[in-house]
């Protein structure tokens, strides 16, 4: 079972916030613009309130967060003042995008002529963006070429799942979803 939560990201965090810690500021730091810093302290404050304070957060061998708890999972993203923390007790990659962006500019980038076919829903293409970057964070491996490894293979309109697969790799349920108005997501975990 997996849990997302999607808040948007306040501009400044009161150096009174109980559940940020000292390490969360420090980590924060490290980014020049209070953007940044802010994105980054907003996904920590969720994953401390859900989690725990004292849980512990790191990051993997690709740069991906990572909790010191047993069989527990995180994927963070971020778009346009918002911020997406998606935990499960097992691997799981998150993505969210503003419906305002136009994924069409890059669409033949990402988008395969296969893909296509699947749908012609406006917001297609950026369905396929978000479940992508999605599988990418799921599967962990860097260089993957977006429209010829990462393949979506499957769609159903009525659920909005997706099946996809990175190339000689274990298949993928993406769930796409509209947490907040202007924003769409996409949570991707291990087939069933």
């Amino acid at each position: 079972m997996s849990s997302l939560f999607v808040e948007v990201i306040p501009a400044v965090y009161p150096c009174c916030d109980t559940l940020l810690t000292a390490m969360d500021i420090a980590s924060a730091s490290r980014f020049q613009s209070d953007r940044r810093r802010s994105e980054h302290l907003a996904w920590r404050r969720i994953v401390r309130r859900e989690l725990g304070r004292d849980t512990v957060i790191d990051y993997n061998s690709v740069g991906a967060p990572t909790v010191d708890i047993p069989n527990c999972y995180i994927s963070v993203a971020h778009s346009r003042g918002v911020v997406a923390v998606a935990i499960a007790h097992e691997r799981i990659g998150v993505d969210i995008e503003s419906t305002e962006r136009d994924f069409e500019r890059a669409a033949e980038r990402y988008l395969s002529t296969s893909e296509r076919e699947l749908c012609d829903e406006r917001l297609w293409a950026a369905k396929v963006w978000i479940a992508k970057e999605a599988m990418y964070k799921y599967y962990g491996v860097q260089g993957i070429a977006l429209r010829d490894e990462l393949r979506i293979v499957e769609y159903d309109a009525a659920t909005e799942r997706m099946r996809g697969e990175l190339v000689g790799r274990e298949a993928v349920t993406i769930d796409i979803s509209y947490p907040m108005t202007g924003y769409i997501a996409a949570v991707a975990v291990k087939e069933k």
